[in-house]
């Protein structure tokens, strides 16, 4: 699999439907477990800052570009990513998938309540998924790895944010029994109501939902700026004169 590097942290070069592939073999056979990144902006000017985020990241088994602005910097790279795979629709494609093989998902993190709501809406959309649990216990809790490897699932959703849901997953990948393992920030949020999806028309054709998030989080602003401005000039500048070895 082709990769790209942007400030030092590496990410995929994959599409949906390689990728929807790739973790269909990994349920269905004795493949090692999977960690799955999604990447944006602001995860890899985290990472810049973060030596063992940077490392965990370049080391994990499958990092997605999950930003408009990461997608449209890596046009610039001898590697660019065929294209955006937002972890929100991909938590959707993978539990239809989950339905289809008949495989069980777990849902771990965010606020106490949050994760059963996003259960339910789950079972709304797919009435055939298997939903093995769910847990609000924070990450520091050994019940959290104890509930997982209880439920006998084979998928987990971590809803710790980043980077303390990818430092779980990297800790407890080959003990806590599941095949996928991926870090969703707040798509737990999103599935119980609590935080809206922007309008389409404001993910398409303009990349706006960088401003529906600022508008329904105005505490986010800093974040924001950090992701849609911050990130592609530092991101271009280091393309264009950073080391080429």
């Amino acid at each position: 699999m082709k990769l790209t590097t942007i400030l030092g942290v590496r990410v995929d070069c994959i599409t949906s439907a390689e990728l929807i592939d790739l973790i269909s073999i990994t349920l269905n056979t004795s493949s090692k477990p999977k960690q799955i990144i999604t990447v944006n902006g602001e995860i890899i000017l985290k990472a810049k800052n973060n030596p063992k985020y940077k490392e965990l990241i370049n080391n994990s088994d499958i990092r997605l570009c999950d930003s408009t602005n990461l997608h449209w910097v890596s046009k610039f790279t001898p590697n660019p990513i065929p294209q955006k795979i937002p972890g929100s629709s991909l938590t959707l494609d993978i539990c239809q998938l989950a339905q289809t093989l008949e495989k069980r998902v777990f849902l771990l993190g965010s606020k106490p309540g949050v994760a059963k709501k996003a259960a339910t809406k789950l079972q709304e959309l797919f009435p055939k998924l298997i939903i093995a649990g769910t847990s609000h216990a924070n990450p520091n809790d050994p019940e959290s790895v104890k509930e997982v490897k209880k439920s006998n699932t084979d998928i987990v959703f971590v809803a710790y944010g980043a980077p303390e849901q990818e430092f779980w997953i990297k800790e407890n990948l080959n003990n806590a029994g599941a095949k996928i393992y991926m870090g969703v920030g707040g798509t737990f949020d999103m599935l119980a109501g609590i935080t809206p999806r922007a309008p389409i028309y404001l993910r398409y054709p303009l990349p706006l939902e960088w401003l529906w998030r600022l508008i329904l989080q105005p505490s986010r602003f800093k974040r924001i700026i950090n992701a849609v401005l911050v990130f592609p000039i530092l991101a271009i500048i280091d393309i264009a004169f950073g080391d080429k070895k």
